[in-house]
């Protein structure tokens, strides 16, 4: 059992620090420009220091090089993000940068992958849609080749995807104890590294389903598994390692930006269905996608005032309860009156819709 207690606190104490850096001590001079130093790295030009003869080791280097697999290693850093996303991602956005292989190119490297090992495996992509569904100007749009180019692009499908959780998680997170007030920009990396993740996850219980008989399924299967079970789990395990926090503030901060991050994506589709509407269309249906942005509005404003209510707890501050509550009562008759427009007028209703996009999220048939 001790043995077993101290491998657990090696591993940790790797995941927080993997890294040891020693400088060689040893006096030389740079073979570039000849500046004499006792680091690594010469201070002048940059040039490593021991560079020895050219042997086939080099020549095998120079090759994998190319494909990110020499410095700051493409498989490497994808076995960090098995085992420690949080702290590698953390390691990157507060400067850390040459521990891991460049995000953006890392996505694109893995959503290729991807593609190549789904070719292989005979999966399509592609989506195809019943013309008769296309009965309004979203369903049009979205449904048809838009899904179709997701499918083909797949590194920008899943960007666009975390994409929409960055500033949801900028607003949730922005006082955690080991990430205080990250930035949109550094957001916008956070997510590319857990879209890298959920593409690595991906690919592995793609192989698994695939190449194990007795859990051979359909990509229905897989992309189910993939969403209801492994998704919410690497997103617990990245945030909590990223941002600091106990289990039940992290479960609950997740819940919260799944929540307004759809409902991002909802107002945007709403937005681009408006303007389809009164562009491409006659403008009939202008006005159920205008009440359904606003409706999509008004609940993420109810939203973000109960969050903002956990998170600043300003009644602790001896603030009176009719100052605490005025906005949060606001945005709740805001949301009651759009609902109802909704409902009167026949748009979407909007938190009908959101429970049903998180139940088709985390519940799939």
């Amino acid at each position: 059992m001790s043995l077993i207690q101290e491998k657990y606190r090696r591993f940790r104490q790797w995941q927080q620090q993997p890294f040891e850096y020693h400088d060689s001590h040893d006096h030389h001079g740079c073979c570039n420009c000849g500046a004499e130093s006792e680091n690594n790295y010469c201070p002048r030009c940059g040039q490593k220091a021991a560079y020895g003869p050219i042997t086939w080791h080099s020549v095998w280097q120079g090759v994998m090089d190319v494909w990110g697999v020499g410095t700051r290693s493409l498989p490497y850093t994808l076995w960090q993000l098995l085992w420690r996303p949080g702290y590698l991602i953390r390691d990157y956005i507060s400067g850390k940068r040459q521990v891991s292989f460049p995000p953006v190119k890392m996505l694109v490297v893995m959503a290729v992958l991807v593609v190549l090992v789904y070719g292989l495996l005979g999966i399509d992509f592609e989506d195809t849609v019943d013309e008769d569904a296309g009965k309004n100007a979203v369903q049009d749009f979205l449904l048809g080749d838009f899904y179709n180019w997701m499918g083909n692009h797949i590194h920008w499908a899943v960007l666009m995807g975390f994409s929409l959780f960055i500033v949801p998680v900028w607003f949730l997170f922005r006082s955690a104890p080991r990430l205080p007030r990250h930035t949109l920009p550094q957001g916008f990396f956070i997510q590319v590294f857990i879209g890298v993740q959920f593409l690595l996850y991906m690919l592995i219980v793609t192989l698994v389903f695939y190449l194990i008989p007795p859990l051979s399924g359909s990509g229905d299967e897989v992309a189910g598994f993939m969403v209801m079970i492994v998704l919410p789990l690497m997103l617990l395990c990245d945030y909590k390692q990223l941002f600091g926090y106990n289990w039940w503030g992290t479960v609950w901060r997740i819940v919260a930006a799944a929540f307004l991050a759809i409902g991002v994506g909802k107002v945007l589709v709403h937005v681009g269905g408006l303007c389809y509407s009164l562009v491409v269309r006659d403008g009939s249906l202008g006005g159920n996608y205008l009440l359904g942005t606003l409706g999509h509005l008004a609940l993420m404003w109810a939203l973000l005032e109960v969050v903002l209510l956990i998170n600043t707890k300003p009644w602790r501050e001896g603030i009176a309860w009719s100052k605490i509550l005025l906005r949060p009562l606001l945005a709740v008759a805001a949301l009651s009156l759009t609902t109802a427009a909704c409902g009167q007028f026949g748009a979407e209703n909007s938190l009908i819709n959101m429970i049903d996009s998180m139940q088709t999220m985390f519940l799939p048939d």
